[in-house]
């Protein structure tokens, strides 16, 4: 398969889930702002943190207001991690490698952009926000449905995988920085409004009922992060996306580096479900690692696979990890 190829499809992997946990990950924190009391609100900085975009909003926008955050993560087009942006780069990356995957898949990114463009404003307005974001939450499923029952599995799929997961572990990583945040201002004792915010944060992951049936009915944050982290069984933990990414590895040329890679950070995450996340520092810390390991495994991909012939630094097509 092409170099140019393989790099548009393994970043339309990345841009469909990037846009799907975008969405949900707004969807979360606006959920936990309205439940935690007027003492407790983090600040809606804090998702400018967490996307890894608070200097390029500080060059836009004088005031963190609700506002503000919303339109720069959601429609402002100088914000190449808003989703406005990543469906636009989705869209762009299957119109020019849409010969590798199902005719409906393009159709269907095409409706997503057109969504964007005629509806994305009513998701700075809280009251049409939980809608929209739903709306665009089902239009990435429903392409992800269409890819997983309809799409070969040759190394299109593969590349395509290696995008979906990696960015899907990602993405949960910095939902959970949500949590870190919420544990670092409170501190060790439980909240009254714990149960709240740790549902939340499942309803982000599309975890609820997976989490019931594996943990039971209470929810706790020592529960709650350690299925998220480590569950071998969710599609969405971080650990199973390193599971999957190490499988679809395998299938590659020079493959050593990389499983390396992700077997130290495996052997972390299995360290974590040791720990009962009471210091919220070190939980931060342990995010960070993660993010890290994953830039680690994207430049390999990167290094190894896509621009086997080049030096690779960093991120491609203006996109951090």
């Amino acid at each position: 398969m092409l170099s140019r190829n393989a790099e548009r499809v393994y970043w339309l992997g990345r841009y469909i889930e990037r846009t799907e946990d975008t969405a949900r990950l707004l969807n979360a924190f606006t959920q936990v702002m309205l439940d935690l009391p007027k003492t407790k609100k983090l600040g809606w900085n804090v998702l400018l943190k967490i996307m890894s975009v608070e200097n390029l909003f500080h060059e836009h926008y004088e005031e963190v207001s609700e506002h503000n955050v919303f339109e720069f993560l959601v429609t402002n087009p100088e914000n190449p991690g808003s989703l406005r942006s990543a469906v636009r780069a989705a869209r762009e990356n299957a119109r020019t490698s849409k010969d590798l995957f199902p005719l409906e898949g393009w159709e269907m990114l095409n409706d997503l952009n057109l969504l964007m463009k005629q509806t994305s404003v009513s998701a700075i307005r809280r009251r049409d926000r939980f809608r929209f974001l739903t709306e665009v939450i089902g239009r990435c499923q429903q392409f992800n449905g269409l890819i997983q029952s309809s799409m070969s599995r040759n190394q299109a799929h593969e590349f395509l995988s290696l995008g979906i997961h990696i960015e899907r572990a990602d993405m949960t990583s910095r939902t959970l920085d949500i949590a870190a945040g919420i544990l670092l201002r409170r501190g060790v004792e439980e909240s009254t409004h714990d149960h709240h915010i740790w549902m939340e944060i499942l309803k982000a992951q599309n975890a609820v009922g997976m989490y019931r049936a594996a943990n039971g009915p209470r929810i706790s944050h020592v529960s709650v992060l350690r299925f998220v982290l480590c569950n071998n069984d969710f599609p969405r933990s971080i650990k199973y996306c390193l599971e999957e990414l190490s499988q679809i590895a395998l299938s590659f040329p020079s493959y050593e580096t990389f499983l390396e890679t992700s077997d130290k950070l495996m052997k972390k995450m299995d360290a974590y479900t040791e720990k009962d996340f009471v210091v919220s520092e070190d939980l931060r810390v342990s995010f960070d690692d993660i993010q890290l390991g994953l830039i680690d495994l994207h430049n390999i991909i990167a290094s190894t696979w896509l621009y086997p012939t080049q030096k690779v630094e960093g991120q491609t097509q203006s996109q951090s990890a």
